[in-house]
């Protein structure tokens, strides 16, 4: 009898061990594959990508919003899955282009890189500022390289982009996918914090003419895509609200402006001044930096409503101080 207890209660206790045994072994296969189906691969903002330019460019012969291809120099992984392959196609333009030579004018040339393709097929938004900020203080010259990370001066000739030219930029928003099988699927990112002030912000620019003895009595107008926005008076300023994306501010001759692929709550700033020629004066567009721009439009008055060319889009808002 107690031979007969005993053997039971050894099968009773193999039984135990086998089945604390069964809890550490590892999930069954399809167990885990469900598990890694279901995961949510985030790609973050400000994730950074390394691309090449595929072609040369030269302010001889470049415009503003003229194409430029890049490639994807490397791919682009997380955790451990492709988001995107080596040698993708990147789509970028130039933001402005200024040619050089005449009596020792330096060459400039602006180029942006603005989107590339994942994996599974969609558009993935690139900027060159790994932060939301874009006003950074930054010089004059550094500051459009805050919209594009490659921009040059060339003193006494043109200057000139080669081809191979090496380029780091980030994602310009957060990207979620899933995986369906082995294809990866873009799912719906979850709404933007409501203390996001970014969110679904319009473009700010600022438009400004410092009061300046040469060239007073000129009032060059200013456009935005082909539109007439005011005529520049002296010691003016002016805003504008405009829906991010790419957009081009130019003077009468569009082939001096700027085209920004410009981001939602981003704020740009564009100094009027008056460029002499032999016949006479036009205006010249430059973009300047917050902590310049700022301090010199805290001096101006508003726009007389007279100089006013379009009423729905010019607004009035002052400058806040650069942080």
């Amino acid at each position: 009898m107690n031979y007969s207890f005993r053997k039971t209660s050894l099968a009773v206790t193999m039984f135990v061990v086998l089945i604390s045994l069964g809890c550490l072994l590892p999930v069954p296969n399809v167990l885990s594959f469900r598990g890694y189906q279901d995961e949510v691969i985030v790609l973050a903002e400000g994730t950074p990508i390394n691309v090449v330019t595929a072609q040369e460019v030269t302010s001889k012969t470049a415009s503003p919003n003229d194409n430029v291809n890049f490639k994807v120099d490397e791919d682009l992984v997380v955790n451990g899955h492709v988001i995107v392959t080596k040698g993708t196609l990147a789509k970028g333009s130039v933001i402005n282009a200024e040619k050089g030579g005449y009596l020792g004018k330096s060459g400039k040339l602006g180029i942006q890189v603005e989107s590339t393709d994942t994996v599974a097929g969609q558009p993935l938004k690139l900027r060159a500022a790994k932060g939301k900020e874009g006003n950074d203080k930054t010089n004059s010259t550094l500051a459009l390289s805050m919209i594009s990370p490659v921009f040059l001066f060339k003193k006494g000739g043109e200057a000139k982009i080669t081809e191979g030219t090496h380029v780091t930029v980030y994602v310009a928003e957060e990207k979620r996918y899933s995986l369906e099988g082995s294809k990866l699927v873009e799912i719906a990112a979850p709404a933007a914090a409501s203390g996001d002030p970014s969110a679904g912000a319009d473009a700010i620019v600022y438009i400004y003419r410092p009061s300046k003895l040469a060239g007073k009595a000129l009032e060059p107008s200013v456009f935005v895509d082909s539109v007439e926005l005011a005529r520049m008076d002296n010691g003016r300023y002016f805003t504008l609200k405009l829906t991010p994306g790419k957009h081009i501010v130019h003077m009468t001759n569009e082939k001096k402006g700027f085209a920004i692929d410009m981001g939602p709550g981003q704020t740009y700033y564009f100094r009027v001044g008056i460029e002499m020629g032999m016949w006479k004066g036009q205006g010249k567009l430059t973009l300047e930096d917050s902590e310049k721009a700022v301090p010199e439009i805290k001096k101006l008055k508003f726009i007389g409503e007279d100089k006013i060319k379009d009423h729905t889009m010019v607004i009035q808002l002052e400058p806040s101080r650069p942080k």
